[in-house]
């Protein structure tokens, strides 16, 4: 019963600091549920695409939200996806074409490994206190500092601007920009 009563205290007060926030623009905030939190989490779904059904942006993986990343890589799923299913223009029946939806899900899911280990490795790397991870994560960004070509490539990678993006995404005028 005690705990019941502690997060209802605490649900009270986060509808408190909530309506605060907002200069209470909504009115007032009165919870429904107990508050509750989860613990972030490197999740990457095993399979983007079945019968007509595409996994997109949160729902194909969740990733540490460092920076942004997790909404860069849900753009360029939607951005994939609607390259892939190019050839279905004009036609409804084609665009749950299991080859067209598999073309999509081979191009992202790499894509998507790769970045959400990334993050994930990033985030553990940046959470340490350890002294030696500490020294290692200052030469790490000491090297990448003292490689321009690296540090670039990094950048555009982080921006989705590089890696197997979708075409309109490839044109030197947006990657020089």
């Amino acid at each position: 019963m005690l705990h019941r009563v502690e997060r209802r205290a605490r649900g009270g007060a986060a509808a408190a600091a909530l309506e605060t926030a907002s200069d209470a623009a909504l009115g007032g905030i009165e919870l429904t549920t107990e508050v509750a939190s989860f613990p972030l989490q490197l999740k990457v779904a095993l399979d983007y695409v079945r019968t007509r059904a595409v996994l997109l942006g949160d729902a194909g993986h969740a990733v540490h939200p460092l920076a942004g990343q997790g909404l860069n890589l849900g753009l360029l799923d939607c951005a994939s996806l609607a390259e892939a299913l190019e050839p279905a223009r004009g036609d409804a029946e084609l665009l749950g074409e299991p080859r067209l939806l598999r073309r999509y899900e081979r191009r992202r899911k790499s894509e998507n490994l790769l970045a959400a280990t990334a993050l994930d490795a990033l985030e553990r790397l940046f959470s340490s206190s350890n002294p030696l991870i500490e020294r290692l994560r200052a030469a790490g960004l000491g090297a990448v500092g003292r490689l321009p070509l690296l540090k670039r490539e990094l950048a555009l990678r982080a921006l989705g601007l590089s890696g197997d993006v979708p075409a309109f995404l490839r044109s030197e005028d947006v990657a020089s920009d």
